[in-house]
């Protein structure tokens, strides 16, 4: 996401939205109470029968944020504040439907949260994205790995018959492998990802090595590595076992994957970790805390509950000791880990009595 301008004093930013993932930032950027404003698609009344679709700039106060994933659009509800068209009338409701190279203006009292995702926006691009795919003989799992988490995109599963007919199951084999080739061309291709990363047994990865001469979008850009699991437990374990950060170095998510790892470890062990709230609250005020991670769910409930302040206190508090602040997606494996543990946790310099 660009920031085309920011008055930091007046908290009034405008951003140009490049992709889909800078769509996730603006959802999570975007509360209740909010201002935003663009150019926007209205219905008009022309008479009392018809009406036309017209391209008019709004300001609206926002109420509610949808973020439609997989139709690439994020939703914003909200009364208008201020209108172009004296056909709009104030007070009425609009929908902001924002796509990829739309540009918006947000104005906000902008917590560090927020500051956090807008710096992690500009910081990361398409060339981040990875095709992630976990197949075996006759199944595959596809997922897209973003800078923020990873978007399960489908699967493939076909019948091949029994090794008894071995004839038949060569065929229908081969057929597979194919049509496979076919899908992870199509998905990296339709969403312009450069990069692919193809996980299965030996013999499949293999016999896939072998017949990607014939696909040439996929082939220097593809890069395989063995795995114990397919479906999602495999797309899991490429990014666990390193692959991913491998083939791009440095994203925001692998990071976050190392933090949970070794939150989890120091847990384990009764060790530099506290969990929970008031916990954590108690080691933030006690200046101990080196990471603090926190959960996208956990964010959520406390704009729900009116605690997001007090949470934003916590994390600026956490800064100014010189702790580094983690934001995990709760969609991803590692976010549900740390969910379970409350939505909150922290690593600690030292034992706090």
């Amino acid at each position: 996401m660009r920031v085309l301008t920011n008055d930091s004093k007046h908290g009034i930013v405008k951003v140009h939205v490049d992709n889909n993932s800078d769509l996730w930032y603006l959802s999570h950027i975007l509360s209740k109470n909010d201002l935003l404003s663009g150019f926007t698609e209205r219905r008009i009344e022309v008479n009392e029968k018809e009406g036309e679709r017209k391209t008019l700039f709004l300001k609206i106060e926002v109420e509610k944020v949808d973020f439609l994933e997989f139709a690439d659009v994020l939703r914003v509800n909200g009364k208008v504040r201020e209108s172009g068209d004296d056909r709009v009338p104030l007070g009425s409701y609009h929908s902001f439907s924002i796509g990829a190279g739309d540009e918006v203006i947000i104005e906000k009292e902008w917590k560090t949260i927020d500051r956090e995702y807008l710096e992690r926006s500009q910081r990361k691009s398409n060339e981040t994205d990875v095709l992630l795919v976990s197949c075996d003989f006759g199944d595959a799992t596809f997922a897209v790995y973003h800078d923020y988490g990873i978007e399960y995109i489908g699967s493939l599963s076909e019948e091949l018959g029994g090794k008894k007919e071995l004839k038949s199951y060569e065929t229908n084999r081969e057929k597979f492998l194919k049509m496979l080739l076919e899908k992870i061309e199509t998905a990296a291709m339709n969403r312009k990802i450069k990069t692919v990363l193809v996980g299965g047994a030996s013999m499949i990865t293999d016999n896939l090595k072998n017949m990607l001469k014939d696909y040439a979008y996929l082939r220097d850009k593809t890069t395989f590595s063995k795995i114990s699991y397919s479906e999602k437990n495999g797309i899991n374990e490429l990014v666990r076992k390193g692959d991913v950060e491998k083939v791009i170095q440095g994203t925001v998510y692998s990071e976050q994957v190392v933090i949970v790892d070794k939150l989890l470890e120091q847990i384990s062990k009764e060790g530099l970790a506290v969990y929970a709230y008031p916990e954590v609250k108690m080691a933030v005020l006690s200046g101990a805390v080196s990471h603090i991670i926190i959960t996208t769910n956990f964010l959520k409930k406390s704009k729900e509950e009116e605690t997001y302040n007090e949470v934003d206190e916590l994390l600026n508090k956490t800064e100014e000791a010189g702790g580094k602040i983690h934001i995990i997606d709760s969609n991803t494996e590692h976010g549900e880990m740390v969910d379970k543990l409350s939505g909150i946790a922290a690593i600690i310099r030292y034992k706090i009595n």
